[in-house]
């Protein structure tokens, strides 16, 4: 994979990767297709990664009782800043930022990791169906320049 493309997703769980929230005990089921793109992008080389709010020994329940919890490298559960958990995370597992996604519904989440990280790419968990066919989660093939995303835009970053 080269710079362009996000080695590790960081994902929060709460309304992201499951409806509902953990510490409110209204966590429900794992979305289909948060799974989906979980499964898609763990088959092309793609790691993940937790890093929520909340209490740690809840959560790891809920990924376990989803039969999950395997699929995540590193787990992050605390009530810290998003951005300080992804740091780690990507330390830990020895990815540069620039390679780093972050998942998560709520914008002012997304906000403090934009702000904190700018080299880090986030995104609204409402778009989680679209993530395996955006191009930075494609692997590159030959010379061939990538397509297009699906929503009809390319991806501009900012200098």
């Amino acid at each position: 994979m080269n710079a362009a493309n996000v080695k590790l997703l960081v994902w929060e769980c709460d309304n992201t990767l499951w409806d509902g929230v953990v510490c409110d005990s209204t966590a429900g089921a794992l979305r289909a297709e948060a799974a989906r793109s979980l499964r898609i992008l763990n088959e092309r080389g793609v790691m993940h990664a937790i890093a929520s709010r909340g209490e740690w020994a809840w959560t790891v329940e809920q990924l376990r009782r989803h039969g999950v919890a395997e699929r995540f490298a590193a787990v992050e559960v605390g009530w810290g800043r998003k951005s300080a958990a992804i740091t780690r995370i990507a330390e830990t597992l020895g990815v540069g930022l620039a390679q780093v996604g972050y998942i998560d519904a709520e914008p002012l989440e997304r906000s403090e990791v934009a702000h904190a990280l700018p080299q880090v790419r986030c995104y609204a968990a409402r778009h989680v169906d679209v993530l395996a066919a955006l191009q930075e989660f494609r692997a590159p093939i030959g010379d061939v320049p990538p397509p297009t995303s699906p929503m009809g835009i390319s991806h501009i970053h900012a200098h």
